[in-house]
């Protein structure tokens, strides 16, 4: 039973220009996230979102970080360029790697197997069911997948097997009550309690919701939390928030999961990922959930860099007006962007005097489109420098969305050529700095 509720309202408290990791954690449209740490470094699988009309058939990344600030996407190899849904990945005890994956156009299930967290992969097995999540008892020590047939499967868990991890030894019906049980399943353990996490309601609405349940044994039977852990909230823009994971860092447990573009009307299509505190009482029951605003500064942890063009000034040759105003590319927020009307278009940063930059980060809105841009800096806004140049062979967003290039300036001015969509469209635009300490 959820026994208390602590809504914090997204606010944004500017002390210093540091580079912290906002709520949504990602700049983009990514859904269904699944969080996993592998040596050191954290690693976000996710649905691309974003692609109409179904809002779900974009390149598959794994966003990675060391300090949960800083996140790079990178290419899940193997997998097609698009179909992937739902990715979450488990490390064998063969030191290899299963990444389980609904395909969006059989809505089946499906595993593949690498040699690193991000591939490349090779098909291993079609297992049936969606929205496959994997889970390792600590218990028995025994893999499974839970799916969102309410079915638990555990694998072939001989490690020796050539089917190891890819095939189901054993399928279990769990025992309980589960309410309002849609998809989404996510099993975890803690305590001597096992806990089960779904999504209710519909992808498409402000119904979507986390639901939970708790047993003392994997199969059951599982006893209702009663109440949502997350449900929408629209004075604090959270709107169809669900399918989630939970990781523990520092002795505290983080739910990611995803909610609604708030700007759009619900559709399933356009999800930014998010994170939130969850808690637990004595007798087991999760007791409250707190909306994180900035998970790295909340752990104490410190960005590479500090963002010289934060909050500050910023012109655009594009008509500026309506939700998508230029002005969001540097307001520090992952779900605010700023799309021109068309291309040509340009944007220019004033930094507010000459400063020494490392580099610069276009958070493009889509990481797996081309681009055909450039970026230039100047002292006096007239005497144009070329710091990169992608105008004439366009680049893929995500290989020239962080470019680590020294240079001294006031003014840094990046121009759209064209792209995919025939427009300009980011979500923050940084100038990145050395950090003091």
């Amino acid at each position: 039973m959820i026994k208390q509720l602590i809504l914090i309202t997204y606010f944004f408290i500017f002390i210093g220009v540091h580079i912290y990791a906002q709520n949504p954690v990602l700049p983009g449209y990514y859904a269904d996230p699944s969080i996993k740490k592998y040596q050191g470094k954290y690693y976000i699988y996710a649905t691309t979102d974003g692609y109409i009309p179904f809002g779900n058939n974009g390149q598959p990344f794994a966003w990675t970080s060391n300090n949960l600030i800083d996140w790079q996407p990178e290419i899940l190899k193997g997998l097609p360029n698009k179909t992937i849904w739902a990715p979450a990945i488990t490390k064998g005890k063969n030191n290899k790697f299963y990444l389980y994956t609904t395909n969006s156009v059989d809505y089946s299930g499906y595993v593949w197997e690498g040699s690193t967290p991000t591939g490349p992969f090779t098909l291993g097995n079609h297992l049936g069911s969606f929205d496959l999540e994997p889970f390792i008892d600590p218990v028995s020590g025994k893999s499974y997948v839970i799916s969102a047939s309410k079915m638990l499967f555990e694998m072939d868990n001989n490690v020796k097997s050539p089917s190891y991890l890819t095939k189901i030894k054993r399928t279990i019906l769990l025992k309980g009550t589960f309410i309002d049980f849609t998809e989404a399943p996510y099993l975890f353990y803690k305590n001597g309690l096992y806990y089960l996490m779904w999504a209710g309601g519909t992808c498409w609405t402000d119904t979507y919701k986390v639901r939970y349940a708790y047993a003392k044994h994997i199969e059951g039977p599982y006893t209702d939390g009663s109440e949502p852990i997350i449900e929408t909230d629209k004075k604090n823009g959270i709107i169809g928030p669900g399918h989630n994971s939970l990781i523990e860092i520092d002795g505290r447990y983080f739910l990611f999961y995803h909610r609604e573009d708030d700007s759009r009307p619900p559709s399933c299509n356009y999800r930014f990922t998010c994170v939130s505190e969850i808690k637990f009482n004595k007798n087991g029951d999760i007791n409250r959930l707190n909306y994180v605003d900035d998970l790295g500064k909340l752990l104490g942890y410190k960005p590479h860099y500090v963002n010289l063009a934060l909050q500050k000034s910023v012109t655009t040759t594009d008509s500026d007006t309506g939700v998508y105003k230029v002005a969001n590319v540097t307001d520090g927020r992952n779900d605010t962007r700023w799309t021109s009307k068309g291309v040509p278009a340009t944007l220019t940063v004033d930094l507010g005097k000459i400063q020494n930059a490392e580099g610069i980060e276009v958070d493009f809105e889509f990481a797996d489109k081309w681009q055909a841009f450039k970026v230039q800096y100047s002292n006096d806004n007239s005497k144009w420098k070329l710091l990169e140049d992608h105008s004439q062979i366009a680049a893929l967003a995500y290989k020239s969305r962080f470019i680590k290039s020294p240079f001294k300036a006031r003014y840094v001015k990046v121009t759209f050529n064209n792209s995919e969509d025939r427009t300009g469209s980011i979500w923050e635009f940084k100038v990145l700095g050395k950090r003091n300490n």
